[in-house]
């Protein structure tokens, strides 16, 4: 009797702990770097991702997709935290009602960080948006727990480690308090003679009704916004004069001349919509033109990623044109990272004008 007594509180704390403390984030996952049409969803242990040039999933696509996760957030200590993201391309991160991370943009493998204060053993809400738009999709949480240590020289490469369901759960306990293991007292039980109870009739059960789910129309994935708009003037390569443009025509090539990239990024600004826009209403007239986009890097850093990010700088241009109706057929696109420098490279000025798109319409 007591051994049985004892087995069965155990096994009802189990099942209670289990009812609650289910590890993981809820990640949804959605078509559209906007949330705009939903693919699936899943638990995910930790966020800790790289899609080097592959699909998160089912229904999604390895370009333009976005994904929310969200759970409760155990903090094992009191004191401020420091979140730590790798990311390419935008993030949100919000963790109870503060927002610690924010750079809803392209990014180029950046690292971002932020902080909040946070009380031992309390659960907080946690919530994580992320986007990812040309291939290359990638995403790791850290955190830096109090009372750590942290390398002066690098702060980054001694942040902690990513967050494990250890510390992501789908819910919280009622209490918003750890449960903790309980103790039974091993006591010797008085033996009471027991009398077999009286079994009452069984209640008429009332019939179940089949419950009918409300039809959902699905939603229509929304014009996806442009955030990968460019800043842009055409210059021919042969003529630098302060002459007006020459009329766009087959075979001639244009340097997308204002377009200034930041070192190891394909992030380009908006101003650029005007003369681009120019570009898509004369292949519009000239059904015939189709244009080959190349993409060019300065010399910093390792030639193989310069030449990556050449080919996304190249894409970014081209799937501004397509959105704007030119047909994919029409557009080539190449990378050639550091190969074909218009300027030396021995200054940061001088290397910001190697960092650039040129178009040839043929």
């Amino acid at each position: 009797m007591k051994t049985v007594l004892i087995h069965g509180c155990v096994l009802l704390c189990l099942l209670a702990q289990q009812a609650w403390a289910q590890s993981g984030l809820r990640g949804d996952y959605y078509v559209g770097t906007n949330f705009e049409q939903k693919a699936f969803s899943r638990i995910d242990p930790a966020i800790n991702f790289n899609w080097d040039r592959r699909s998160p999933g089912e229904g999604l696509s390895r370009s333009y997709y976005s994904i929310r996760w969200t759970g409760k957030l155990l903090a094992p200590a009191t004191g401020e935290y420091t979140f730590f993201a790798k990311v390419n391309d935008g993030i949100r991160v919000w963790v109870g009602n503060k927002r610690v991370l924010d750079s809803w943009q392209l990014n180029s493998y950046k690292h971002y960080t932020g902080s909040v204060v946070l009380k031992e053993g309390h659960y907080y809400d946690l919530r994580v948006d992320y986007f990812n738009a040309i291939e290359w999709g990638e995403i790791i949480l850290f955190w830096k727990q109090p009372l750590k240590k942290q390398s002066a020289w690098n702060p980054f490469a001694d942040s902690g480690e990513p967050i494990t369901d250890e510390f992501f759960f789908q819910k919280a306990p009622p209490s918003n308090v750890a449960l903790k293991p309980v103790k039974i007292p091993v006591t010797k039980l008085p033996v009471v003679a027991t009398v077999p109870a009286t079994p009452k009739p069984a209640l008429p059960q009332k019939p179940k009704l089949a419950k009918t789910k409300p039809i959902i129309k699905p939603a229509l994935p929304k014009k996806m916004p442009v955030t990968d708009t460019l800043a842009a003037t055409f210059t021919p390569i042969h003529e630098r004069s302060a002459e007006p443009e020459p009329a766009l025509s087959s075979g001639t090539t244009f340097i997308l001349h204002n377009v200034q990239f930041e070192q190891s990024s394909y992030v380009l600004l908006s101003e650029a919509s005007t003369e681009l826009t120019k570009l898509v209403q004369a292949m519009k007239a000239n059904p015939q033109w189709y244009v080959h986009i190349t993409g060019h890097t300065d010399n910093v850093g390792d030639p193989r990623l310069n030449l990556t990010l050449s080919e996304h700088r190249a894409r970014v241009v081209a799937t501004f044109l397509k959105r704007q109706g030119i047909l994919d057929e029409r557009i080539t696109t190449e990378g050639f990272g550091g190969n074909r420098p218009i300027a030396n490279n021995k200054t940061e000025g001088e290397r910001s004008k190697n960092r650039r798109v040129e178009i040839t319409i043929r």
